[in-house]
């Protein structure tokens, strides 16, 4: 299989270009299994490898037209897999520093209601502006990130394609680190609370 789309390359890309699903799913489910694989190797935990692998491929479709159909496609994927990984690892030890600031503050009685103050604001932000989004994907993201479903059972509960699950909490995750800041004391309580 690798070795007949190695040889396709070119024709699938410029169908990718043109927007083309069954490129976009070809793709998929040829290096789907590998990136994932290699995501697990690295990040110890099939979930946070699955959100991984859904990432690349969202990428990889926001930035289709930009292709370059000389380009080896396997080596661009696994060239986004690793920045991703990077991200990723960078942000779960932003959240273990969040953690031992949290639990730092906490053993500090003097500060702790001033904290705990700060902590309900950016909380209430939060839901504010998950509350905005439009409705599907505030429901979908309701129910992946505070109650905890996953992506198929989503899926199944509402109704809806897998993919279709999976683009709308990348757009509502998007929008939130974008409004949030990365940067801020609340873009840290974003990524502890919603990102896990």
């Amino acid at each position: 299989m690798e070795t007949k789309l190695t040889n396709q390359d070119n024709r699938i890309i410029d169908q990718l270009k043109d927007g083309s699903k069954e490129a976009f799913h070809f793709l998929y489910d040829a290096y789907g299994p590998k990136i994932h694989s290699f995501a697990l190797s690295y990040l110890k935990n099939s979930a946070d490898a699955e959100e991984l692998l859904q990432e690349v491929f969202l990428k990889l479709w926001e930035i289709r037209s930009s292709l370059d159909s000389s380009k080896n496609i396997k080596s661009f994927l696994f060239k986004i897999s690793i920045n991703l990984i990077y991200d990723f690892i960078r942000r779960r030890n932003i959240e273990q520093a969040y953690i031992d600031y949290t639990e730092y503050v906490n053993h500090s009685s003097s500060d702790k209601t001033w904290h705990e103050v700060i902590y309900n604001e950016m909380v209430n932000n939060l839901q504010l502006l998950v509350s905005k989004m439009p409705v599907q994907r505030q429901r979908i993201f309701r129910l992946s990130k505070e109650e905890g479903l996953s992506n198929d059972e989503i899926s199944t509960q509402l109704n809806l394609s897998r993919r279709t699950v999976e683009n709308q909490l990348y757009r509502a995750v998007s929008s939130l680190k974008e409004k949030l800041g990365t940067g801020s004391l609340a873009g840290l309580l974003f990524f502890f609370l919603h990102c896990k």
